[in-house]
């Protein structure tokens, strides 16, 4: 290492633009990777909390002139409709949702506190539509912890809100006081309100990284059946959720029909998931960020790479030398890739430097659908603290700029290394 060092150091004023180069990628990978870094994450890497493969919804529709006045008939439909589909073969459970988009309200949050406590904590709040038999947790398949969430009324909260709240899970029969929020603000009292259960995290959305969530049942958003857009079926371990709908659609407005509401679409849940992330633009937003770094990269792989292969040619009188004093192929093959990593470390701790003068006054990447509340009192997820993110982040481009520096300098050497001595001169 203190050769290397040496060598780095004669070497200084070779090394001043390769130096600067190299600074600067690291610079802009922080720009460019850092929002993909989080993006992909919450997307594709944090868990969910459900299985969504097996999920498929059924939007109800109906010839009512007015349901909101008149639910009773709606309703009554309805319970008709959710026992054919009971009684098919493929079908494990259902319960009835709000929302044809099922993560439609995931910016909605509530502030919760111990009773008496002035302190209150944000977290992502769900309301629910819930009947007499409803299998809303069955059915999505959320992992109960502890309690029983199918009680009539009360607070179901993730362990992450267990944990942070009273320091353990075992808080089924406390009491937790709700106020509903918006902009930052505490706007109105809602309730307090007992816990009856405790499940596993969940996140609130699949690109939207919230997992600590209160469900509860809202005075406000009490089951009505005119309410009802979506009735959401888990189907049995191994039916294959797409063919089930394609075999569905035929004749779903006629087998799943009662007086005047009938099943008039249905679509598995991921399926919904896409035509979400499309509508809302976030999936252009992906594709744009995707398609820079690949541009990005294969630039800076094209760049780096040829820089290096020019240096390190360059040198092959050096590595003749050192042929004739003995030094074996595998020893210079490590000198040089030693020097470049050495040097690009040192590059990169100063790009890093650089960044963090930007990333400590305006936060590193957020992710596009990451709410505007202060994130410390949303989610304790790693990508949440900046020390642990700029770590992360700042050693995957690390990484990526080994590998690419790496090439540049390997290939030469060994091609270089294979030529006998006197041709190195």
């Amino acid at each position: 290492m203190i050769l290397t060092l040496k060598n780095l150091w004669t070497r200084r004023k070779q090394h001043v633009w390769l130096c600067v180069e190299l600074v600067l990628i690291s610079v802009v990978s922080w720009f460019v990777i850092d929002p993909l870094f989080v993006e992909v994450y919450d997307v594709y890497v944090e868990p969910d909390g459900f299985d969504t493969s097996s999920l498929c919804c059924l939007r109800p529709m109906n010839d009512y002139n007015n349901a909101w006045a008149e639910p009773e008939p709606l309703e009554m439909d309805l319970n008709v409709i959710k026992n054919k589909i009971l009684e098919m073969d493929e079908v494990e459970s259902l319960c009835f949702e709000t929302s044809w988009f099922l993560f439609s309200d995931v910016n909605q949050h509530s502030y919760v506190s111990l009773p008496g406590d002035t302190t209150k904590s944000c977290y992502g709040a769900v309301n629910w539509v819930i009947d007499v038999d409803n299998d809303y947790f069955k059915t999505y398949g959320y992992k109960v912890i502890a309690g029983n969430p199918n009680e009539e009324d009360g607070a179901i909260i993730t362990r992450s809100v267990a944990e942070k709240l009273y320091g353990k899970t075992d808080v089924c029969g406390a009491t937790i006081s709700i106020w509903n929020a918006s902009e930052r603000r505490v706007e109105e009292y809602v309730d307090d309100k007992k816990i009856i259960a405790v499940i596993e995290d969940v996140k609130m959305g699949k690109n939207f990284n919230c997992r600590h969530s209160i469900f509860y049942r809202s005075k406000s958003r009490l089951f009505s059946a005119a309410s009802v857009e979506c009735i959401l079926v888990r189907l049995k371990a191994g039916v294959d959720a797409d063919a089930f709908c394609e075999r569905l659609r035929p004749t779903m407005q006629k087998e799943l029909r009662s007086g005047k509401t009938y099943v008039g679409e249905v679509e598995t849940l991921d399926h919904l998931v896409e035509q979400d992330f499309r509508h809302s633009g976030y999936t252009g937003y992906l594709r744009r960020q995707i398609s820079l770094a690949i541009f990005f990269m294969v630039n800076l792989c094209l760049g780096t790479v040829g820089t290096f292969w020019l240096q390190t040619r360059k040198r092959k009188e050096d590595i003749g030398i050192m042929r004739s004093f003995g030094a074996s192929k595998g020893r210079i093959f490590r000198e040089f890739l030693t020097e470049g990593l050495v040097l690009t470390a040192i590059c990169h701790l100063l790009g890093c430097f650089l960044f963090f003068q930007y990333a400590y006054s305006n936060g590193l990447s957020r992710g596009l659908m990451r709410t505007d509340l202060p994130l410390s009192h949303i989610n304790d997820c790693w990508l949440n603290h900046f020390g642990l993110h700029f770590l992360a982040v700042g050693t995957f481009i690390y990484l990526l700029l080994l590998l690419t520096v790496s090439i540049g300098i390997a290939i030469p050497v060994w091609k270089i290394c294979r030529k006998k001595v006197v041709s190195l001169s």
